[in-house]
């Protein structure tokens, strides 16, 4: 009985959040230059409104790490016309990324900062799969340790709780970009 309540406890709070914070979509500025006009955010699945703003943020192209693009900035289309889906498969937040996906984001992340591209990238929730690339590129691109990265993961993630095999994919990537190799659980290291 203890743990069901307790387990209420934990979770109410947290959908309640969730209806508060809907239209917000953990939409985050992760990265930006004004000079360029570069900038990179992170977001949930959005809403009609929310691909509207997403327009209006000026984000150019978008990497959708669920495969839902169909369903969601694709079917608002009219929202954002000049919105381009770059990435849309579905990957699994239990099995890490490969070196090729981590490459082929770099690339984008290139090309976007040689142009001054505005891009963003999400998941469903823009928690775990989001928030495992958003480490990746903030100890890649802005030198955080994977402790700092992993704390910015939880800050903004949700049910983190259902999800410990982040922390490790986590320092399993910083360790990738330090060419070094993997030091965790081979089921947590990039699949190179």
């Amino acid at each position: 009985m203890k743990f069901w309540f307790l387990l209420i406890c934990l979770l109410l709070p947290a959908f309640a959040l969730n209806e508060v914070s809907a239209g917000a979509n953990n939409l985050h500025m992760i990265d930006n230059d004004k000079a360029s006009g570069f900038a990179i955010f992170r977001y949930s699945k959005p809403s009609r409104e929310d691909v509207r703003m997403l327009c209006d943020l000026g984000i150019d192209e978008v990497m959708v790490l669920s495969g839902t693009a169909g369903e969601r900035e694709m079917r608002h289309h009219p929202e954002c016309p000049r919105l381009k889906i770059v990435y849309n498969l579905a990957q699994g937040a239990k099995t890490p990324v490969t070196a090729e996906f981590l490459q082929f984001f770099d690339q984008w992340v290139a090309q976007a900062r040689a142009t001054g591209k505005k891009i963003a990238f999400r998941c469903e929730c823009g928690c775990h799969r989001t928030g495992r690339l958003a480490a990746y590129y903030q100890m890649k691109y802005q030198g955080l340790t994977s402790a700092d990265a992993i704390a910015i993961m939880m800050r903004h993630g949700k049910y983190m709780i259902f999800h410990p095999q982040l922390k490790p994919q986590v320092r399993d990537l910083r360790d990738f970009i330090d060419g070094l190799p993997c030091r965790e659980n081979s089921k947590h290291c990039v699949i190179r």
